[in-house]
């Protein structure tokens, strides 16, 4: 249910940011990437830290340091032998031929990796299949509601397409949580968490236009952990 009401949140704010975005112009528009950038940059970072540092009475610590590191190297070895990027983009751009439907591709790209690799969407969509609890995701929608007409409004029609990559991404995880309750812990988690922060400040990163970063080739980092977890749980 976390992820229809989700779903339903970006389609209509994206279809109000198509009719705002007549009206924007591109001075505006690049003022608005960039404090989207800013802004995603300092939420991720906060989010990271809170599941990275450990606060004890007299010292801070961290945790899963060597995890985070070889979850994003050996991640992004994968995203770039597959090009996860390039394929992404000859998708979209085969669909705007097909269908003659104007340019989708950076606005389907940059919002699905928004909605989809934050915490939010991963903690959110566990909890959810673990106890039917969809607090997180409702929170989610009425961010992405802002964050998808804002988007709708500068990069166009591509960015109600990620409703579908939201539906898939978080219902897949809804169901896999409902069905493997068991072999979930709260490290795999929070370890899965802060991967996906730091993909999302790489995006904030490209909205600013600092570095142009091939996020997509990021997104194998995500699945890591995981693999890690449920190895050592056999031992």
């Amino acid at each position: 249910m976390g992820t229809l009401i989700n779903v339903g949140a970006i389609i209509i704010a994206s279809l109000l940011g198509i009719v705002l975005k007549k009206g924007l112009p591109e001075k505006i528009q690049k003022s608005i990437m960039l404090v989207m950038g800013l802004g995603l940059i300092a939420l991720s970072l906060g989010w990271f830290l809170k599941d990275f540092l450990v606060i004890n009475e007299n010292s801070i610590s961290t945790h899963s340091d060597l995890l985070i590191i070889l979850s994003l190297v050996i991640g992004v070895l994968i995203g770039e032998w597959i090009d996860i990027d390039l394929r992404l983009n000859r998708w979209a751009e085969n669909i705007e031929k097909k269908y003659n439907l104007p340019p989708l591709a950076k606005g389907f790209i940059a919002a699905t990796l928004i909605f989809c690799v934050g915490a939010m969407a991963i903690v959110g969509s566990i909890q959810d299949g673990l106890n039917g609890d969809i607090t997180i995701l409702v929170i989610k929608s009425a961010l992405d509601f802002i964050t998808a007409m804002i988007l709708a409004s500068i990069l166009g029609i591509g960015v109600i397409f990620s409703a579908i990559s939201v539906l898939i991404y978080q219902g897949a995880i809804t169901i896999l949580a409902a069905s493997s309750s068991s072999i979930l812990s709260t490290e795999m988690i929070q370890a899965v968490s802060m991967v996906g922060n730091i993909l999302l400040i790489a995006i904030g990163i490209n909205f600013m236009e600092l570095r142009k970063i091939k996020v997509a080739n990021m997104l194998p980092a995500i699945f890591i952990p995981i693999i890690y977890y449920l190895i050592i749980s056999l031992f």
